[in-house]
């Protein structure tokens, strides 16, 4: 994620394996996004590394609570930097947020103002969404930029019956990522706005662009991705709204200018909002890397999931970021779906893959697992079964071999090949 990576070569932080333990009272979080930061010592350099990790939904303490125990409400989202020392050890430490009462809140607040000019100006919809959720996030010039996916409370949806609805993508821009998150400096803006079409389901910036996954919300449960991409002059510029700037890869003319999601074209038919892309350089293609959000008691919407494919994270690979992208191959499954009989209220999702942290020729992937109910009071059941089920809700994390090249070699259509070679892997300035 981020700029181009090679994913076959050790990354940096590859002697570090991550783990997500109760840590200065954080006690789990989903989504688990990465980016390596620069190195800030010569130390480092040599075999240490620093990276922040952006979670969704965190339980972290509350005054009054056992802080060996989870608290609820929890806030939702909370980051953590991690180090990884030159001896292999790994360290995790989680911030987020107070309001002036002392009660915790998430690290990335929406801005909040109550006048009508202002908040135009501001370009970030602040009456239409209530909190955050974090996407993929990449650094550019020393500066740190985070996805904020744009969440309103709504009746429960979707296959797993979840109360909210998404309403678009902000983008935040750190500063100064090296020093403490609590000073950093942080200013928003719109990225997109809607209810179909959200980017930063996974970014890789090259060359004069940043490419930005982007999934759709069919209402039906579906997710599907295009590719939107913004040139990196618009981040120099940093207007309040940014989605002016954005192009659309289409089925019929390339790219075109614009959120254009009914005429995009689709890259990965299949249902994630989460995942990786990522560049292997010993045989020249992209990898992505996902799962589906599944349980062992929920079929696929729309149509029966294939044999086997409930749990399973997917790998998919193309010659272009504009693809075609392969057939998906399986990885692993993820093994609390794995079992039998799976918990049937067990869901998992959020599958992504995590370079710097990878030996050479593997991937380091990350996923979690929640509990979910079908109606209100079933999910108040599962809330009190995840308040004690500390292995679930926080990341997981292992080390798989990247699987060999399939045979026929993928190659790319003449016209995705003509008209993608801005996405060869050379790293933004």
């Amino acid at each position: 994620m981020g700029a181009a990576v090679d994913a076959r070569g050790a990354g940096t932080q590859a002697h570090c394996t991550p783990s997500f333990p109760d840590t200065d009272g954080w006690s789990g979080g989903d989504a688990a996004w990465s980016v390596p930061l620069a190195a800030p010592d010569p130390v480092s350099a040599q075999g240490a590394g620093r990276s922040v990790w952006l979670f969704g939904d965190s339980f972290v303490a509350r005054g009054g609570t056992d802080a060996k125990g989870r608290a609820y409400p929890f806030v939702h989202n909370s980051i953590a930097i991690s180090t990884c020392t030159h001896d292999g050890r790994f360290r995790l430490e989680p911030h987020w947020r107070v309001d002036e009462d002392g009660a915790p809140i998430a690290f990335f607040e929406p801005p909040r103002v109550t006048d009508d000019a202002a908040a135009d100006a501001i370009g970030s919809g602040l009456d239409r969404f209530d909190y955050y959720w974090p996407l993929d996030a990449f650094l550019w010039r020393g500066e740190l930029y985070v996805a904020l996916l744009c969440v309103a409370k709504g009746p429960p949806r979707g296959p797993f019956q979840l109360p909210f609805r998404l309403t678009g993508v902000d983008l935040a821009r750190i500063e100064n990522p090296a020093e403490p998150p609590a000073s950093w400096r942080i200013r928003h803006a719109t990225l997109a706005r809607g209810d179909l079409a959200f980017p930063g389901a996974a970014f890789v910036v090259a060359r004069d662009h940043l490419y930005a996954f982007t999934f759709l919300d069919e209402g039906d449960g579906h997710t599907p991705r295009i590719l939107t991409r913004l040139a990196l002059a618009a981040l120099e510029d940093w207007p309040p709204d940014l989605s002016p700037a954005l192009e659309t890869w289409t089925d019929a003319e390339g790219w075109q200018p614009g959120l254009r999601p009914k005429q995009a074209r689709i890259l990965m038919p299949d249902d994630a909002t989460e995942s990786s892309v990522l560049f292997d350089r010993t045989v020249g293609e992209w990898l992505a890397v996902y799962a589906e959000p599944s349980a062992a008691s929920v079929p696929k919407p729309g149509a029966a999931a294939s044999k086997g494919s409930t749990g399973m994270v997917w790998l998919r690979r193309a010659a272009r970021l504009e693809g075609p992208w392969s057939a998906r191959e399986p990885l692993f499954r993820m093994p609390e779906l794995a079992v039998e009989p799976a918990d049937p209220n067990v869901f998992c999702y959020a599958a992504k893959a995590h370079p710097q942290f990878a030996r050479e020729g593997e991937l380091l992937v990350t996923w979690v697992c929640n509990l979910f109910g079908r109606s209100e009071h079933e999910s108040l059941v599962q809330l009190r079964r995840l308040l004690e089920r500390e292995d679930l809700y926080r990341p997981h994390a292992a080390r798989l071999p990247i699987p060999p090249r399939p045979t026929p070699p993928h190659r790319p259509t003449p016209a995705a090949d003509a008209a993608s070679s801005a996405t060869d892997p050379i790293p933004a300035r």
